[in-house]
């Protein structure tokens, strides 16, 4: 989520370089505020953690 999408290429940047080995799947979200006005970008992750079975 951003606070001003016309700002999408530095977060997708970080993103890049944190994520580029598993590639997931990527959503940017323009929102009004969040609580903290410093703050540029939220990140909202949701995973699936399995089990290898032996």
């Amino acid at each position: 989520m951003l606070t001003d999408v016309t700002r999408w290429q530095e977060p997708a940047r970080a993103h890049g370089e944190r994520f580029a080995s598993v590639r997931p799947v990527t959503t940017f979200v323009e929102v009004s505020r969040f609580i903290d006005p410093d703050w540029l970008v939220e990140v909202e992750i949701d995973a699936v953690i399995t089990r290898e079975e032996s």
